[in-house]
């Protein structure tokens, strides 16, 4: 039986928990919205998006804040989004990703399930 070389095997353990740890991203801000503060926490969770365009997806949502004036979301890439969540949309922009939300209020909960909805997600 041969072995792999040590510096092989890292090789491929590691890269596989960087791929492993691009499946979701934890989107955290602030925005100030029709007058008023919102603290953001949501996070995108992939079911089969090409890596490369889940990436872009992360990074458009992201740069959201950025385009009214302030700072871009901290984005987080992780392995699954955190549980439990408020709610979440299974099929987002009719894409295989789940967006899970955090600290919403009841009016933007409302905003997001009609969203969700008005887009083909399934609101949970």
């Amino acid at each position: 039986m041969r072995l792999l070389p040590l510096s092989l095997l890292t090789c491929i353990v590691f890269s596989h928990s960087v791929f492993a740890a691009d499946k979701a991203c934890l989107l955290e801000g602030e925005m100030n919205m029709m007058g008023k503060h919102m603290e953001i926490k949501d996070c995108l969770q992939n079911n089969g998006v090409d890596a490369a365009q889940f990436k872009e997806v992360c990074a458009s949502i992201g740069g959201m804040s950025a385009a009214m004036g302030m700072p871009p979301a901290k984005i987080t890439y992780l392995e699954a989004c955190p549980k439990p969540a408020q709610a979440s949309c299974e099929g987002f922009f009719g894409q295989p990703m789940t967006s899970y939300y955090y600290k919403r209020d009841a009016d933007m909960l409302a905003s997001s399930k009609q969203g969700c909805e008005m887009q083909g997600g399934k609101w949970k």
